[in-house]
């Protein structure tokens, strides 16, 4: 698999001391900072940086969907993408204002803010979070409760994540049995253990590659709520009128990308493969995949209603619960801002 979805990156694959230890360097250099550039007029497009968390690749189709169409450019940005990778810490790059927007999960920002990063979410890609529970089609696991008396492949770095999922659901923790792995999900398919905990649009398509049908639920299902891929800035850009508007003009212009992507995610797949994925060598086929697995993620009941983007004051609450189960405190209310996306969409959910 080329790519891992970035909620897995941020929360699992990096540790709180890495982040910690980012944003204290940034608060001690802030003062040195020249920030991002406030150049631009009314007649004149502001230059300014969107930050990815992860390479070039499906994942993104809409903000580089958003370049190839000309938003940015018509919502008043002269826009620099930035792609990332498994080294990649968007945090301090937009608190040092290296990038004025930044892609990466509510919870790690949220820990961001605790360590005193001037951060805020101002919109929220995947609606659903992808963390799934995956079995072979032809032995499925339908629910949480199933996993009782069976053998249930985790990550070292989600095991406490996933003892408070069962607990919260009524699961005897006891009578599952981890079996310790990593994101490769060959284990399931040679039978070391009966399910396997999985991103939605990531393990399944690699099975799928191979011809290996599976059964898939969402932990959503079971209380566990986290926004992936928000975009996010400071605070302090949003207090400053062209910085707002640069802000205002990259969330448009990126919920306007995800709307092509959503009406034909091989196009961009296709597009994101030929173009600025092209020096990653990225599978076609998988990659048509995967921007088809991300649809129902990003696409739901609620941005038909409010937009792509959208962060409803229901989800917010269920974002907040979930953070307060992994022991994540602070002001967590003070973390969205959705003034931005009141104001994209006060024509209704659909922007021409």
């Amino acid at each position: 698999m080329t790519s891992l979805l970035s909620i897995s990156r941020s929360r699992r694959a990096r540790t709180t001391t890495a982040l910690v230890g980012a944003v204290a360097a940034v608060l001690a250099l802030s003062s040195c900072s020249a920030g991002t550039s406030a150049a631009g007029t009314s007649s004149s497009p502001t230059p300014a940086t969107l930050q990815l968390g992860w390479i070039a690749n499906s994942e993104n189709g809409g903000p580089y969907l958003a370049e190839k169409n000309g938003y940015y450019a018509k919502n008043g940005v002269d826009i620099t993408i930035k792609p990332g990778g498994p080294t990649t810490t968007v945090e301090p790059l937009v608190a040092s204002g290296k990038a004025l927007v930044g892609l990466s999960s509510v919870d790690t920002i949220a820990r961001a803010v605790n360590e005193g990063a001037d951060l805020v979410i101002v919109g929220a890609t995947l609606q659903i979070n992808p963390m799934s529970v995956m079995s072979l089609a032809s032995k499925p696991v339908n629910t949480l409760k199933e996993l009782e008396g069976k053998r249930f492949c985790v990550q070292t770095s989600g095991v406490a994540i996933t003892d408070g999922i069962l607990k919260a659901n009524g699961v005897d923790k006891s009578k599952v049995e981890y079996v310790n792995a990593d994101f490769d999900p060959s284990p399931l398919v040679s039978g070391q253990c009966d399910a396997f905990e999985a991103f939605s649009n990531n393990q399944p398509v690699t099975l799928k590659l191979q011809g290996v049908d599976t059964k898939v639920f969402p932990m959503s299902d079971y209380g566990y709520h986290l926004w992936g891929d928000v975009l996010f800035t400071t605070k302090e850009a949003l207090k400053d009128p062209t910085k707002r508007a640069a802000v205002e003009g990259i969330v448009k212009s990126v919920a306007e990308g995800w709307q092509d992507a959503i009406a034909d995610p091989d196009a961009s797949a296709q597009y994101v493969v030929d173009g600025p994925g092209k020096n990653q060598k990225l599978d076609l086929a998988q990659q048509k995949l995967q921007a088809a697995a991300f649809v129902p993620l990003i696409k739901t009941s609620g941005t038909t209603e409010d937009g792509l983007l959208t962060m409803s004051k229901a989800g917010i609450a269920q974002n907040i619960a979930t953070m307060r189960s992994e022991k994540i405190s602070g002001d967590l209310d003070a973390l969205f801002d959705t003034s931005l996306l009141s104001e994209i969409y006060k024509d209704g959910p659909t922007l021409d």
